[in-house]
């Protein structure tokens, strides 16, 4: 009796820590992971008419409405250059205006950037 007992508290156990490692955040990426607008404001990164708060309205589009759909993918899995290749199909799936566009597309291409 004690012998399937430890059996079976030692496959719960395992099964626990296998459904908790699983739940780790793997590839994609966190919403606490994300770029802010803040830190490519700091970093001096803005430029080119960009200014805070399109890249924090991009941010915000990227966490709500493309969550909504699937996984979020960290900025950097693609380069600035597939991102615009990307985003107008998704925009249309989403439904998204073209000043979300351009604000998302914003975004994506500066968090994307390598050493940003």
């Amino acid at each position: 009796m004690q012998k399937s007992f430890l059996r079976i508290a030692i496959v719960v156990v395992f099964l626990a820590a296998a459904g908790a490692m699983a739940g780790l955040p793997g590839c994609a990426a966190t919403k606490a992971s994300l770029p802010a607008a803040a830190e490519h404001s700091a970093a001096g990164s803005l430029n080119g008419g960009a200014d805070a708060e399109s890249l924090r309205r991009g941010r915000a589009i990227f966490v709500t409405e493309c969550a909504a759909c699937h996984r979020l993918f960290s900025p950097g899995d693609y380069s600035p250059d597939q991102w615009r290749g990307i985003i107008p199909r998704m925009v249309r799936r989403a439904s998204l205006s073209a000043g979300q566009a351009a604000d998302l597309e914003l975004y994506l291409s500066f968090a994307s950037r390598p050493g940003k």
